[in-house]
């Protein structure tokens, strides 16, 4: 199942996948893309602590991409080695970070946008 169908879905659990080819556009206004590239321990971390949010990343209709064959133009954005990366419905990067990111962080910065503010007022 692709990310943009589980989003369609109405899934109850975080989904976690490669990033492809692609992928951010199927997703425009439909997620909100947590993008973890990297393959040390540094992902492992990152990916363990979103998943302690899954409720909330769920609800606010987050899709974790990690490192995978799309994973190019993120790349030329953030360079080489750990970074992670939050791109809101709109296809624009809201974070950008090349050290671990504490999940309330990206909680409160989805909860400021003004399209997440109108999700939780419909």
């Amino acid at each position: 199942m692709s990310p943009a169908d589980t989003m369609r879905s109405g899934a109850t659990t975080l989904r976690i996948t490669p990033i492809e080819t692609g992928t951010l556009d199927d997703l425009r206004w439909t997620a909100r893309p947590v993008v973890v590239l990297g393959d040390g321990p540094e992902v492992e971390a990152q990916l363990d602590a979103l998943r302690t949010e899954t409720p909330a990343l769920v609800e606010r209709q987050v899709v974790v991409l990690t490192e995978g064959p799309g994973a190019a133009d993120v790349r030329d954005r953030v360079g080489t080695g750990f970074a992670v990366l939050l791109i809101g419905k709109d296809g624009r990067v809201k974070l950008s970070q090349t050290t671990l990111v504490d999940p309330a962080q990206i909680i409160s910065l989805i909860d400021s946008m003004p399209m997440r503010q109108r999700e939780a007022d419909g």
